[in-house]
This record gives structure tokens, C-alpha cells and sequence, in this order.
């Protein structure tokens, strides 16, 4: 039984002088060309981008979840160059959260920083349909409009519409059945942002986070739930930002 892999898939060509590699976790039924024009906001900051791939090899019997996903980044980060940073959009951040706690366990370089957008902490409640799994393509469409960022001719293609609601219930049910086992504060400094308009993930809830990490920054966002996409130059300004407070803490220390 072959093992879920995530490839790290370098966008606009690889960077010889990077000063950092951003590596960016996608939403429930994404993938790795959410991010495919990241290079052109964050390439002149200094920041190499790096996006996963989900690579199931054929064959494969083993049922994906978030613990799973979370082991195969961890052993495809280890072999980045340091720095590098940890960016999770909505699923991506449950993955990215428990990604870092992994590498915490374990020996080996940590994430510079862990950036959480557009997801709710582990155990709040969630706005898709329960039991998603079996969801009827009607409320699949209801939920996806709700959070915007989604054409509308993609959802009703009668070809393109049913692949992407396989898609999108096969990883929310990573999230329905997602039980973290351990309520040990995360090490790694940890970013949370967040959209005024995310309906699926109101700005109070993002508070939660600090549960996982007390020192968190909080920052919230024009937009709905797909915010970082509508604007990446204000999440690049954020990151840029975050880290150079990172920079006058440790030399403060």
C-alpha cells in the first residue's frame, strides 16, 4: 500500500537568491495552481514560492486525512533550505498547524512561521453540509457560493461541476473526521488571518487559535473567504511584516 506524497512545486522557476521559501498549503478542493502567480507579489520580497501537490500513487488503498497529509509535508520540508515559511488556506492551515506540531516532536529545523488563513481552530463549528460525504450537489453549490471566489459557469458545467464537488466533499471530509490528540500550544510563532466578509469563518472565531498558539498575530482582511487570492500583495505585506518583527524580538533577545 503506497503512501500519500506531497511535492513541493516551485511557481515562476526557481530562485537562486531567495532570501526564504513560502510554502503554500491549499484549500479543500484546490491545489497548487491556486498559487501559481504568487512568484510575481512575493518574488521581488525576497520570498522563493513553493505550493503542494497531493500525489496519491495509483494503487493506492489508504484514505487521506489531515494527520496523513500532515506527515508526507513534514518529510518533503525537511529537505528545504532555512528559512522557510508555512502558509495554510482554510483546510491547508488545519494541515500547516499540524504539520509544525509534527516537526516539533521530531528533530530537524522548524518553520520560521506558520501563517493560518481563512480556518476556523480544530473543534468549532463548521458551515458546510454535515456529513459531507454523502451532500447533495444542490447544498455542495449553496455552500460554495456562500464563500465566493468561484465562478459561476464552473459550478454548473455539467462536466467540470460534479468533478469539483467530488473533489471538495473528499477533503472537507478530512476536516469532518479530523480529532487532533494533543492540546500541547504549538512552539513556532503563528500567524492568523482572517476576512471581515469570510462567512464560513467569522473574525471572532479566529481567536480560538490562540488555544493552539497564546502568541499569535491576528490580522484581519478585506475580502470573504478566499481574501489571500483577491489580494496577495496585502498577504505578502503581512508576512514581510511578520517576520520583521521576528527579526527585532530575537535580536531584542
Amino acid at each position: 500500500m503506497s503512501a500519500e506524497q506531497a511535492a513541493l512545486v516551485t511557481m515562476g522557476g526557481e530562485r537562486t537568491q531567495a532570501d526564504r521559501t513560502l510554502v503554500c498549503v491549499p484549500h479543500a478542493g484546490g491545489s497548487a495552481v491556486a498559487f501559481h502567480s504568487w512568484h510575481r507579489v512575493f518574488g521581488p520580497r525576497g520570498f522563493a514560492v513553493r505550493a503542494v501537490h497531493w500525489d496519491r500513487p495509483d494503487g493506492s488503498e489508504r484514505r487521506s486525512s489531515i494527520e496523513s497529509r500532515a506527515a508526507a509535508l513534514a518529510s518533503a520540508v525537511r529537505e528545504l533550505p532555512e528559512p522557510w515559511i508555512l502558509l495554510g488556506h482554510s483546510l491547508g492551515a488545519l494541515i500547516a498547524a499540524e504539520t509544525a506540531r509534527l516537526l516539533e516532536d521530531s528533530a530537524g529545523p522548524l518553520p520560521e512561521r506558520v501563517v493560518l488563513c481563512a480556518a476556523a481552530p480544530p473543534g468549532h463549528r463548521r458551515s458546510f453540509p454535515p456529513d459531507v460525504l454523502r451532500a447533495s450537489d444542490e447544498h455542495m453549490t449553496a455552500y460554495v457560493r456562500r464563500l465566493g471566489g468561484t465562478d459561476e459557469s464552473l459550478l454548473t458545467d455539467p462536466e467540470f461541476g460534479p468533478r469539483l464537488f467530488a473533489g471538495l466533499r473528499a477533503d472537507l471530509d478530512l476536516i469532518e473526521r479530523y480529532t487532533p490528540d494533543s492540546a500541547r500550544p504549538l512552539k513556532s510563532p503563528v500567524s492568523v488571518y482572517g476576512a471581515a466578509a469570510d462567512h464560513d469563518v467569522p473574525v471572532e472565531s479566529l481567536e480560538g487559535w490562540r488555544e493552539v498558539a497564546p502568541e499569535a498575530r491576528v490580522r484581519v482582511f478585506g475580502g470573504n473567504h478566499f481574501f489571500l487570492h483577491e489580494d496577495p500583495a496585502a498577504v505578502c505585506r503581512a508576512v514581510t511584516a511578520d517576520c520583521a518583527l521576528d527579526g527585532r524580538d530575537r535580536a531584542r533577545d
